[in-house]
């Protein structure tokens, strides 16, 4: 049992509207976070993958549909580069661009 000086707070993870206010707020709180698992790999407070996802909380799921498309190389190089700033990977990255460009376009049309 982690003693009273070890034994600190966990970092409450919000739940998030989209993949980007997400991306933003693990951006924003990187420092806290990475000073929080440094902590508990300090301490032998870790758990497996396989032990984490037990324990999440049940998920909507989303069946999704796989699509193939054709990308310039130079954009997706962008595309590859910009989702790495933001720590996410880039089809990831690409399908939120893709949704807010859509969201935009129909607001247009209302």
């Amino acid at each position: 049992m982690p003693s009273a000086t070890t034994r600190k707070r966990q970092p409450v993870i919000p739940r998030f509207a989209s993949p980007l206010a997400e991306a933003e707020w693990f951006d924003k709180n990187r420092k806290k976070l990475e000073a929080d698992m440094s902590r508990r790999l300090r301490i032998g407070h870790t758990k497996t993958l396989a032990e984490a996802l037990a324990r999440a909380a049940p998920r909507e799921t989303v069946k999704l549909q796989p699509i193939t498309i054709r990308i310039q190389p130079d954009d997706l190089e962008v595309a590859r580069r910009l989702a790495a700033r933001k720590g996410l990977p880039y089809q990831t990255y690409i399908k939120v661009l893709l949704r807010e460009a859509l969201r935009r376009e129909i607001r247009k049309l209302a």
